[in-house]
């Protein structure tokens, strides 16, 4: 009887020797897929680890060189105070000037206007610390009225 006819193969046949080659490099390629696949995860995972690495030691040096410079960083800041701060004195130190210049001009123009008003604002000032004065002796503030009133 002819193989082919029976269905059998006894393992001589050259097409099912064909059949079991094509299913082993059928095998072959998904074996070297997953190889594939298992060489790029690993390259993904190893780039992944290195640009962690990197942010990493970036990091440590920015912090290195904030805990190294605050000395630096005080001494910039007390710099430009300073810088400010003349800058602002001359201008306070302009602007009094021209007040001066303008109040020394307005008594010589107007020396009786002049005289009451400092003479208002002097009794303002001393009405104000004569009524404070008056309060704490009224209100028990005064050290001789409380030994008085124990009495």
């Amino acid at each position: 009887m002819d193989e082919n006819a029976t269905g059998h193969h006894t393992g001589t046949d050259p097409a099912g020797a064909g059949t079991r080659t094509h299913d082993q490099s059928r095998g072959q390629q998904q074996s070297g897929t997953a190889d594939q696949a298992m060489q790029q995860a690993k390259s993904t995972a190893n780039q992944a680890i290195e640009q962690a690495k990197t942010m990493a030691r970036d990091l440590g040096e920015q912090a290195r060189n904030v805990a190294s410079d605050p000395a630096a960083s005080a001494q910039d800041l007390a710099r430009r105070a300073r810088e400010q701060a003349g800058v602002a004195g001359d201008a306070l130190y302009r602007q009094g000037q021209r007040a001066g210049e303008y109040l020394t001009q307005n008594v010589n123009e107007y020396p009786l206007t002049a005289l009451l008003i400092a003479g208002m604002i002097g009794y303002g000032l001393a009405f104000l610390v004569h009524t404070s004065w008056q309060d704490q002796a009224l209100w028990g503030n005064d050290a001789g009225a409380r030994r008085r009133a124990r009495q």
